[in-house]
Order: structure tokens, then sequence, then C-alpha cells
């Protein structure tokens, strides 16, 4: 923390007239306060907390609306003195100081108040664990405010109280997937302007037009991102056994879907839940087969066409086989959408639709455009090496050419690993198979190629290799 630079009016008669509604009710109090806020802020720096308390609390009652110093520092001062207190009386009476510190806090200096009331409700899950109750309500009015201003690490022990009142009966399983998805959703839209500010950023470090201050940025921000992403997985992997189809079924029902039709964040949650990929023994799946996943998709996107609603309809019409109109839905998606992870996912889904009406020119576009909106995945070169063995045997007009094409799926397989290492052995995979058809050598002879020439392959690939044998 930067160090604070703490000034004081010492001479009498010095302190101005003006500073005195903030530093206390008369010149007397203004000039207890200074000495006052001296004192503790040069013990908070050589980090002397629990020390500093005494100092503070003058600071704190005298003139509580001096600066918001007073209540940044009040958490490790008052923890401080509460480790270092024995006696429990007393012990409790600066507990209910520090969470009244934060009410203070709110009153004097407003416009953090979602992330001040996670704070306070942090501290009193910590110091009251049989409260869960109480602690659940607490967290819920941050929610109501402002889920973004809530960070990681407030949003894990939230979902830890809801389990344990899950755990207690108190919740049951729609509160306890109504809890996940508090904690997912504030994830996402947290991730939602970290991606773009990442994206930004990583673009200016590129050209190296990037400031000190906006690289420090660029790393914290990276850091924050896999946090969030960690503590999802974590939690999804704890809650794995309510997110079975079977299971989701019961909570999205005909019944559960007539009485929440109109309510967009019901039919929000019901999407993204029944659309969520989770794997099993068959592979990556989801539960659209719920007749409610159709019903909801197409009520949110009665009510508010956004990005998720056209995303939700475009895999509604991918698993009716609809595949210009899911296209159209996720160009729509793609259009609305402000996250650059999410639009490079829809990319990949009109790469795979177009694949489907036989578009491959577009079905290449769109990995490539994948591919720029998130430049940390590899699965667009993957999926476009897949492409481009397709076309074996269709482009070109003799063996050579006609097989050619592998090359130039090879070089994209290589590529993925490259960028994802975690998908080498796939493409390694792919990549063995593909070798398996570049041309014989004999007969790149026979049109001219030997080892070590460049070819462009034509079509809509367009690609130059290097024949390889």
């Amino acid at each position: 923390m930067k160090r604070i630079i703490f000034s004081l009016f010492l001479a009498v008669g010095l302190v101005p007239s003006f500073a005195q509604a903030k530093w206390g009710k008369s010149q007397t109090d203004s000039l207890v306060c200074f000495e006052k806020y001296n004192e503790f802020g040069s013990l908070y720096n050589t980090k002397a907390y629990a020390e500093a308390y005494e100092p503070w609390k003058v600071v704190y009652e005298t003139c509580p609306s001096a600066t918001d110093v007073v209540y940044r520092f009040a958490p490790k001062i008052i923890e401080a003195k509460i480790k270092a207190t024995t006696d429990p009386a007393a012990k409790e009476a600066l507990i209910r100081l520090l969470l009244s510190s934060y009410d203070k806090r709110n009153t004097y200096f407003p416009g953090k108040e979602a992330e001040v009331l996670a704070q306070k409700a942090d501290d009193f899950w910590t110091y009251y664990p049989d409260s869960a109750k109480k602690a659940y309500e607490m967290y819920k009015v941050a929610f109501n405010l402002d889920p973004k201003a809530i960070q990681p690490s407030y949003l894990n022990n939230y979902f830890n109280v809801v389990i344990k009142l899950y755990k207690d009966e108190v919740l049951k399983s729609e509160g306890l997937l109504d809890g996940f998805n508090d904690v997912a959703e504030a994830i996402e839209l947290q991730s939602n302007d970290r991606n773009v500010l990442i994206a930004e950023l990583t673009a200016k470090d590129t050209t190296g037009t990037i400031t000190e201050r906006e690289k420090r940025s660029l790393d914290i921000n990276v850091k924050l991102l896999a946090q969030s992403e960690k503590l999802v997985a974590n939690i999804e992997k704890g809650i794995a056994p309510l997110l079975t189809c079977d299971r989701l079924t019961l909570i999205y029902s005909d019944s559960t879907f007539a009485l929440n039709k109109n309510d967009k964040s019901w039919l929000i949650r019901a999407v993204k839940m029944l659309s969520k990929e989770r794997q099993d023994t068959s592979g990556a799946t989801d539960c659209t087969d719920n007749p409610v996943y159709f019903k909801a998709a197409s009520a949110l996107y009665a009510l508010e066409p956004s990005a998720q609603a056209a995303r939700s309809m475009g895999q509604l019409s991918v698993k009716n086989g609809k595949w210009a109109d899911a296209k159209k839905y996720f160009e729509d998606a793609i259009r609305q959408e402000v996250d650059p992870k999410k639009r490079a996912k829809d990319w990949m889904k009109i790469a795979y639709v177009s694949d489907k009406l036989g578009q491959s020119s577009e079905a290449k576009r769109a990995c490539l455009e994948s591919a720029k909106q998130n430049s940390e995945s590899g699965e667009p070169f993957l999926y476009l090496a897949s492409l481009y063995a397709q076309a074996a045997g269709t482009c070109g007009s003799n063996a050579f050419e006609k097989n050619a094409v592998y090359w130039a799926a090879i070089n994209m397989a290589n590529r993925a690993a490259s960028v994802q290492p975690d998908l080498a052995p796939r493409a390694e995979k792919l990549a063995a198979a593909f070798r398996k058809g570049v041309p014989d050598k004999s007969i790149a002879f026979q049109f001219g190629f030997k080892d070590g020439d460049t070819y462009t392959v034509g079509c809509w690939i367009n690609e130059r290799v290097v024949v390889r044998y």
C-alpha cells in the first residue's frame, strides 16, 4: 500500500474553518483529530495495527466524516486489536465495532456500498460461523446492489455459507442452485469486463504502445481472471451431482416454467444451466433435451433478444438441425456480445453450422475470427485442421493436389498445439492420421515436386505448404 502523507496544522489558529465540519465540531476537535490521525497513520504504516487502535478510535468517534482512510484502515486495525484481546466481552464489543464501521463508511463515504457490505458479510461469517442464515442474508443484500463489486474470495465464502445451509436443510436444491448461479453470474459479469480490458491491453502490448501502468493492470487482471475461472470450476465440481440432467428436470419443469415464464432472471438461469456442457462417459453433453429449454429459450428471446438469448436460440436451432437459423442467431449474439472470449465461442459455432451448410470458406473465416477474439485458444486451428482434411479428394485436379491438403491440415494441427499446449495430444493424434494421406513421393515427383519444395493449396483453403514426407 502506498504510504499515506499525513499533514497536520499544529499552529493554533491555522486550522482552516472549512475543515472543522469534517474534522470535528470545534477547533479543539480538529486539532485532536489531526494529531491522532497522524499518530494512527504512522503506526499503520509500520504495521503496528493493534497499537494504532486507540488513536484511530479517537478520529473515528470525534470526526467520522474526516476521510475515508479512517474506514479503509479500520478492518486491519480492529482485527489486530481483536486478536490481542483475551476478554470475551471486550472481544465481542470489538467485533461489533468492526461490523458497524462498514455501515458508517457507507453513510459518510457512499459509492461502494456493495463492496463494503460484502466485506461486512464476510467478516460476520468469520466471527459468527454458527449464524450462516444471517450471513447469507447479508451477502444477498450486497449481491442485489452490485454483483460485479464482490471479489472472488467473498464469492467463495458466500458459497460456503450456501453449502452449509443446504447441508443443514435450510436451503433446498433450488436454493443451492441459486447460490451457484449467484456466484457464476457475478464471475461472468466481472470476467466480461476483464476480458474486454485484457484484449485492449494485449493489443497495446503487441504493438509496443502499452504503458508501465497498463502493463501492471494487464498482469493483475490476467491473474484475477484465472482466479475467478478456478473458483467457478471448483464450485462446479463440488455441486456436480446436482447438475445432472435428471436432477435439473425436477427444478426446471413445466410447472416451474409456467410460474416464471415472464421472469427474465429465471429464464436466463434456466437456459444457461440446461445448455451448460458437462462431461460423462460418452464425452461432452448438455440438458437441452429438456422440453423446458425450448420454452425458456423462446420466451427469453421474445422478452429481450440479448446476446445470451440469441445464443440459446442458436443452440436450439443446432439441436433441431436448422443450420441457417442457427447461423443467424449466433451472428446476432456476436453483434451484441462485449466479451471477446464469448464472441470467440460464438464464431466457432458459426464455423460448425457453416460447415453443415457446405460453406467451407465461411467456416474457415469463422475459425480465424474466433482465433482473433481469443488468442489463447488453439481450438479454432484444430477445427480448421479437420476442415482442411475433409477437403482431400475434392480440392485440386490431380492426385498430388487433392492430397496436398493434408499438409495444410498438419500445419493447422501443429499451430493449435503451439498456441494451446494442452491440446498437443489431440493435435498430434490428428497430425499422425493426416500424414498417412499426404501425396506419395513418387506421385509428387511426377508433378515436379520434391521434399522441401513449396506449394500453394488452392480452392477455399489457399494455404502455402512445404512438401514433407
